[in-house]
């Protein structure tokens, strides 16, 4: 499915909807002010919604994707808005530099082994540059990424994470403050205004999206519930600034 926001296109499978509403509706990395200077690292880039956002306004964006699948779909969807300033890396972001990891695959298109997991090779952030906006979205290994020693943080101006578990919830801000962060922890109340804003400043998008898809309709009966609304004590959305 093919949904549009502005001058970006971009194709989510059906069963992924939610991913156009979190970004571009609910803005839920909309806390991240890009220049054009910027260079962002983009970890865990999925179909590549993030990325086709704010590439426009960026210098250059990083787009890290493991699964085979979504990375495809990345892909087509940088080509699919002629973005020239877009990197693509297949692999998963580690402590360590290039070994081979097991990740769980479930998602549309995937290849999984007889045990449910697909093998990737890891990247480390230090191995791919210097990035002063960071958007992070790794499915609970953030504190494995984000550590006091690693050196690739002390050249980020702003970095979102979204995390998950306890661990993360308690290592990763600490981590982040100590290295001179500002923490802000995105609220329900902070997503509602940033739909309604958005909403507001591109209507017929949302309206297309919404008569072929029903996200909005479906959470406001809860009957569906858009992630990037569901801000639970296990996973939250976390912005360090300084």
């Amino acid at each position: 499915m093919i949904f549009t926001y502005g001058k970006t296109k971009i194709e989510i499978p059906d069963s992924y909807s939610y991913v156009y509403y979190a970004t571009f509706i609910a803005g839920e990395w909309d806390y991240l002010k890009i220049r054009k200077d910027d260079i962002v690292l983009d970890a865990g880039a999925f179909a590549g919604d993030f990325t086709i956002k704010v590439a426009r306004k960026a210098k250059e964006v990083v787009a890290v994707e493991p699964l085979p699948w979504a990375f495809r779909l990345l892909k087509k969807n940088v080509e699919l808005n002629n973005l020239k300033n877009v990197v693509l890396v297949n692999k998963a972001l580690y402590s360590v530099d290039g070994i081979k990891v097991k990740l769980k695959d479930s998602g549309v298109g995937s290849r999984m082994t007889k045990e449910g997991e697909i093998e990737v090779d890891t990247t480390t952030i230090d191995s791919l540059g210097k990035f002063s906006i960071v958007k992070m979205d790794i499915e609970g290994a953030e504190s494995e990424i984000i550590k006091e020693d690693e050196k690739w943080l002390d050249y980020v101006r702003a970095i979102a994470v979204e995390l998950h578990g306890e661990k993360n919830l308690t290592v990763v801000p600490k981590v982040l403050k100590a290295k001179g962060f500002l923490i802000r922890e995105m609220t329900k109340n902070d997503l509602v205004r940033n739909a309604l804003r958005n909403i507001v400043s591109h209507p017929l998008d949302f309206i297309k999206a919404e008569v072929r898809t029903k996200t909005l309709l479906k959470t406001l009966k809860r009957e569906y519930k858009v992630p990037a609304l569901e801000q639970s004590e296990a996973i939250k959305i976390v912005y360090g600034i300084r």
